[in-house]
């Protein structure tokens, strides 16, 4: 049995196990089952405790979003104007506007697919898959965009790191 006075090795001191144990009756054999099981609820219930702190931390994100987020956003949109930056540094953090691409969004890809067939074949593969990534550059290129598509984004995107 373990004696609480055993001396513990530097490595096993976290999980109080004398230098010289050893599994070699029921009641050793015993006391590492508890200690395993014991282990594994800890493991549960601070991964519970994660979750919950989690859900707390973004509901709180949310509220301070909700309430003062437009307001950051304005004094950020001042400050970065007087500066000629694109982000301001603060002691708790950063903001700025980050410049996003835009995004070609596709409404009916069987409307893309039949323009891309007569005006860009080179955008489609021969499992008839269109390629955006082409389709995109060209609508960046020339203006011109394909029917069943919609270009969305590429303004400034606000954030908080």
């Amino acid at each position: 049995m373990i004696s609480p006075n055993t001396n513990l090795s530097p490595e096993s001191a976290e999980c109080a196990l004398p230098e010289t144990f050893s599994v070699d009756d029921a009641a050793s054999a015993n006391w590492v089952v508890r200690k395993i099981i014991e282990a594994r609820n800890y493991a549960k219930h601070v991964k519970e405790w994660a979750e919950a702190e989690v859900i707390r931390a973004q509901r709180e994100e949310e509220f301070f979003l909700f309430h003062y987020g437009h307001q950051l956003e304005l004094w950020a949109r001042l400050q970065i104007a007087s500066n000629r930056r694109k982000s301001v540094k603060l002691p708790g953090g950063t903001v700025g506007f980050r410049t996003e691409p835009p995004k070609l969004d596709v409404a009916d890809e069987q409307k893309l697919i039949e323009w891309c067939r007569t005006s860009l074949p080179d955008a489609l593969q021969i499992k008839t898959r269109v390629m955006k990534s082409i389709v995109k550059d060209h609508v960046q290129n020339t203006g011109e965009c394909p029917e069943g598509t919609s270009v969305s984004g590429g303004g400034q995107r606000f954030y908080i790191r």
